[in-house]
């Protein structure tokens, strides 16, 4: 046989092929019912005019024929949702193609207009889905909160976007001073770039105010300004991301940080009954950065029954400030829990600093105390550390060195660590700092409920149980409102107190 005639029955096969490809059938039946990967798609508190994450689920179809099915959000366009069909947008799609045993996604996502209520309202949706005249149906179901929001209105050279949330310039250019504004109770203060605080004004924020930071934002206390927050034991002020999914609860690094510069000697800033998480740095307080001589700032930061957790580099960051602290808890940190820096004067009375962070290799200490520190032009700084004490306190860990100290000779610290426990390698046989060295403990299990759960409480059994001294008359009050020496044994080390 000729090659040619070898390749004639290919050629047939090929040419005659397409045209026994059978049309996919498609069934007109009754009845047939898709399967949805969820039948409600909720969405969790969001801010009323800022959308929501997207979501996503599918349909299937579960027979063997393909089905032609309309699908339509039910609320139409009016409706705060919106949806997507196999990357298509819309508000209503017809005959769309489910081939037997194949999906289609459907992608949600939902911006709630207000609400004119000062709690959370619910808003509710649905996808309908018709096939051969059967109706299903899946529930979309948001959370909505209406809020302050302060959005950036100034732009300067080297700074990040602001607005001013008390002072700032009238205009015909003259600063405004004297003022105060007051954050109540009322609705969630959300926001974007930074609030600023501007000087010779104060900004006081009462119990219960939650304040949610969009990514990279934060609160700027100016030079001269004043921060007086307000919480109560049972009404703590929160700080934290803006985004509230399940997902971001524990997200490091979603806002950037609390910037205090310093005041005059008059107005102290103060913290009580605070709650931060979830940030870049908890609180910064540092004299101006762009100001290489200043002294250490006149006033004081204090902090009364203050957590801050999750950050991914530092808790509190201190350059040249005088802190006061009673009730400190500081866990989880990407590089330190506190990290005290130049000059200061500080007193912490019954601090729990406990760095568990495991999201990446940490080498810093989850306590520092040093007199030098590197200021915006790269020269080291050194500066005076004055009548400070470091008392009934914990610094712990999963690190071999969680407490660390290292003085620059040309000005050494007046410091005491008493009835402190460490874990760390760190000597601490200085009697210039560890006076006492019976009140030094190192190296042994605090004796927390459950590290694993971050439930720093102490057990009945604890080592820093009845290891402190006695209390000042303001630090006689645990960080869970009890009273200290409730068990009548003595006073325990840490802002928690055992009580049976």
């Amino acid at each position: 046989m000729r090659p040619a005639l070898l390749l004639l029955p290919l050629l047939l096969i090929v040419l005659v092929a397409p045209g026994c490809r059978k049309e996919e059938l498609f069934t007109d039946e009754q009845g047939v019912t898709l399967e949805f990967s969820r039948d409600s798609i909720l969405f969790d508190t969001i801010f009323t005019t800022v959308g929501s994450i997207t979501k996503r689920f599918t349909a299937r179809n579960p027979g063997n024929r393909a089905v032609r099915v309309d699908i339509a959000l039910e609320g139409g366009t009016p409706s705060p949702y919106r949806i997507n069909v196999d990357g298509v947008p819309g508000t209503s799609f017809s005959d769309v193609e489910i081939l037997g045993g194949d999906s289609v996604f459907i992608f949600v996502e939902a911006t709630l207009g207000p609400g004119n209520v000062n709690t959370p309202f619910v808003i509710t949706d649905h996808v309908v889905f018709n096939t051969n005249g059967t109706e299903q149906k899946v529930l979309l179901e948001a959370w909505g909160q209406d809020a302050h929001f302060i959005r950036p209105t100034t732009v300067l050279n080297g700074l990040p976007p602001f607005s001013y949330i008390v002072g700032g310039f009238d205009q015909n250019g003259n600063q405004i001073c004297g003022q105060t504004v007051t954050w109540s109770n009322d609705k969630p203060y959300v926001i974007y770039g930074y609030g600023v605080v501007d000087s010779c004004n104060t900004l006081i924020i009462e119990a219960g105010v939650r304040v949610y930071m969009h990514g990279g934002a934060g609160l700027w206390v100016y030079r001269g300004g004043t921060v007086k927050m307000r919480g109560e034991q049972q009404s703590p002020i929160l700080f934290q991301g803006d985004r509230l999914e399940p997902f971001y609860a524990d997200l490091p690094g979603q806002w950037d940080r609390i910037w205090i510069n310093e005041g005059d000697d008059t107005e102290d800033n103060e913290m009580t009954h605070v709650v931060i998480r979830n940030s870049l740095i908890g609180i910064q307080s540092e004299t101006w950065p762009l100001i290489t001589d200043l002294p250490t700032s006149p006033n004081r930061l204090v902090l009364n029954n203050v957590r801050i957790n999750n950050c991914s580099v530092a808790g509190i960051l201190s350059r040249n400030y005088r802190i006061k602290s009673n009730n400190l808890l500081v866990g989880d940190c990407g590089q330190y829990g506190v990290a005290l820096t130049g000059g200061g004067e500080y007193t912490f009375w019954h601090s729990t600093i406990v760095n568990n962070w495991n999201l990446s290799v940490r080498q810093t200490p989850a306590f520092y105390l040093t007199n030098a520190y590197e200021d915006a032009f790269g020269t080291v700084q050194v500066r005076s550390i004055e009548n400070s004490l470091f008392a009934n306190g914990i610094v712990h860990g999963n690190i071999t060195k969680e407490f660390e100290i290292g003085f620059n000779e040309l000005a050494l610290p007046t410091v005491r660590f008493e009835n402190m426990l460490f874990k760390t390698d760190e000597p601490t046989s200085n009697v210039a700092y560890f006076p006492v060295q019976s009140t030094i403990w190192r190296n042994t299990d605090p004796g927390f409920v459950s590290i694993s759960d971050r439930d720093f409480r102490l057990t009945s059994s604890a080592y820093a149980r009845n290891r402190g001294q006695s209390s000042p008359s303001d630090a006689l009050i645990d960080l869970a409102g009890r009273n200290r020496n409730c068990d009548g044994e003595g006073f325990d080390l840490g802002c928690y107190e055992y009580c049976p």
